[in-house]
C-alpha cells in the first residue's frame, strides 16, 4: 500500500520517543508516590506472620508512645504469645547534622521477628551499652562503616552519647534505614526511665490467642482521644516527644494498620491520595501523548488525502490505526519500565527519602500495562480524529 511505503519511519521513531518519555514520567510518579505510601505504612511490618503492635492509646503513633515495660511480663506469660520485642524509638542527629532513627532493641527478642543478614562486622551482642549496628540504607546515606565512632545527639532531649558501629546489616524492612542500639541506650536518648519503652511487637498464634483475646488480656481500650495540635511534617509527627506519666491504656493494632491509621488521622493521606497523584500526572501527559500521533498523521496528510479521494477511507484506517496502536503500546510499555527502573535507581542512590526512610518504589505489572494501554487508546483516538480531519480537496487539482 502506498501509505505504508511512504511512512517516514525516522520521524515516527522520534514521535514514539516522546510517547515513551511521557509514559516514563507517569510510571516514575506512580511508583514513587505509591512507594512513599507503602514505605510509611509498612514502617513496622515484618514477614513474621501474625504480628501485633502494642502501644499507648493516647500516642499519635507507636513511635511516639510510652508504655510500661511491665507489659512485657504480662505478654510473655500469656498463652498463645510466641514472641515479644520491647523497643524504644528515638531520633538523633550525627555530628554532620544528618538525622537518623535510633531504635533500642533486645537483640534476641527482635530476631524472633526479623531476619538480619550481617553484611559486615557483627550484630548487637546486647552486652555493651555503647555498641550499635547500622542498617544498610542508613550506612549508605550517612556514610557509616564498621568501626566508626559516632556521636548521637537526641532531638527529643539534650542527651547525647558516643556509640561504636560494630556491624552493618540488611533486614529488607524499614530497620535498614535505622541504627539499632541496646534498649538502655535508646532510653537514655529518648529520656525515658528504665521501666518504660515506646512499643512492643507481639507475635501470636491466632488459633490459641485471637487478637480480641489479646486485647482483653492487656485491658486494651481502643484508640485514645483526639490530638490537639498537628505538626506540618511527617517526621515531626512521628517522633514528637510524649510527656506525662506512663499511660495505662493500651492499643493493639496490626503493624500496617497502626501506621495507616496514623497517616489517615494526622496527614489525611491514604493509598487513594497517592494514586490520585499518578492519575493527575497522566492527565497532564494526555495532551503530549495525543499530540504525537496527530503530528504523525499530519506529516502524511498528502498521502492520506490522495487515498481518501479515491474512496480508500477504510484502507487508511486499516493501515494507520494498527500502526499507531501497536507502536504507541510498545512505546508506552518501554517508557513505563524505564520510569520504574529510574525510580529504583534513585532509591538505591538514597535520592528518594521521606523523613529518614528510603522510599522503595512500588511497581506491579499492572502499572506498566495499564499505562501502556491508556497511552495506546489515547493515541488511537487522536490518530482517528486527525485522519478524519484531513480534507481531500487540499490535494485534488
Amino acid at each position: 500500500m502506498m501509505l505504508l511505503k511512504t511512512i517516514k519511519w525516522r520521524k515516527l521513531t522520534l514521535i514514539l520517543s516522546i510517547v515513551s518519555i511521557a509514559s516514563a514520567i507517569v510510571a516514575f510518579t506512580a511508583s514513587v508516590s505509591l512507594g512513599a505510601f507503602h514505605t510509611m505504612s509498612n514502617l513496622l511490618s515484618t514477614s513474621a506472620g501474625s504480628v501485633m503492635i502494642v502501644y499507648g492509646a493516647n500516642a499519635r503513633s507507636p513511635q511516639t508512645s510510652v508504655i510500661s515495660l511491665a507489659v512485657y511480663n504480662e505478654l510473655i506469660s500469656t498463652r498463645g504469645v510466641e514472641a515479644v520485642s520491647p523497643e524504644v524509638v528515638s531520633v538523633a542527629v550525627l555530628s554532620n547534622g544528618k538525622p537518623v532513627v535510633v531504635r533500642g532493641v533486645d537483640p534476641r527478642s527482635v530476631e524472633g521477628f526479623i531476619e538480619f543478614k550481617v553484611l559486615d562486622g557483627a550484630f548487637l551482642s546486647g552486652d555493651r551499652y555503647f555498641e550499635a549496628a547500622a542498617g544498610l540504607e542508613a550506612s549508605r546515606r550517612l556514610g557509616l562503616k564498621t568501626g566508626d565512632r559516632v556521636l548521637l545527639r537526641s532531638v527529643l532531649t539534650r542527651n547525647y552519647i558516643e556509640i561504636e558501629i560494630v556491624g552493618v546489616y540488611e533486614s529488607l524492612t524499614s530497620l535498614d534505614d535505622e541504627i539499632l542500639v541496646p534498649v538502655q541506650t535508646a532510653q537514655w536518648l529518648r529520656g525515658l526511665p528504665p521501666n518504660a519503652v515506646s512499643m512492643m511487637r507481639v507475635k501470636i498464634d491466632e488459633e490459641l490467642l485471637p487478637r480480641q483475646k489479646l486485647s482483653e488480656a492487656l485491658g486494651g481500650e481502643g484508640a485514645g482521644g483526639e490530638v490537639a495540635s498537628k505538626a506540618s511534617r511527617i517526621i515531626s509527627l512521628l517522633f514528637s516527644a510524649s510527656t506525662g506519666n506512663i499511660p495505662s491504656r493500651l492499643v493493639i493494632r496490626e503493624a500496617s494498620e497502626s501506621m495507616q491509621e496514623f497517616l489517615g488521622r494526622e496527614t489525611k493521606l491514604n493509598e487513594a491520595s497517592f494514586w490520585s497523584i499518578a492519575i493527575l500526572v497522566f492527565a497532564g501527559s494526555i495532551s503530549t501523548i495525543a499530540l504525537t500521533p496527530t503530528l504523525f498523521i499530519l506529516d502524511h496528510a498528502r498521502e492520506i488525502s490522495i487515498i481518501k479521494s479515491i474512496g480508500g477511507v477504510r484502507r487508511i484506517q486499516s493501515a494507520v490505526l494498527p500502526i499507531v496502536l501497536v507502536s504507541s503500546f510498545l512505546a508506552g510499555l518501554a517508557g513505563s519500565m524505564m520510569g520504574y527502573l529510574l525510580s529504583k535507581a534513585f532509591s538505591e542512590s538514597s535520592l528518594l527519602v521521606v523523613g529518614t526512610y528510603t522510599i522503595k518504589p512500588a511497581m506491579s505489572m499492572i502499572i506498566p500495562l495499564v499505562s501502556a494501554g491508556l497511552t495506546s487508546i489515547v493515541a488511537v483516538v487522536a490518530a482517528k480524529i486527525a485522519t478524519d480531519s484531513v480534507k481531500t480537496e487540499a490535494w485534488i487539482g
